[in-house]
């Protein structure tokens, strides 16, 4: 391989790992902390019956 094959490689390479780098999940994150904060975002509350289930399945686990 010549220089010039050499450099196309490398550059091709150092494409590919930054495409690679750019995960959607990774977009938009959060990057700065203040400690002892939830600074995501807010939980959605539960209806009355997935409390009601939740409540019964506690109760059972707790009876075995």
């Amino acid at each position: 391989m010549d220089t010039h094959n050499i450099f196309k490689f490398i550059a091709l390479t150092a494409v590919v790992a930054v495409l690679s780098a750019c995960a959607e999940e990774e977009q938009n994150r959060l990057l700065s902390y203040d400690k002892g904060t939830y600074l995501g975002k807010a939980d959605q509350s539960l209806s009355s019956d997935q409390v009601r289930q939740l409540m019964m399945r506690s109760h059972i686990q707790r009876v075995y």
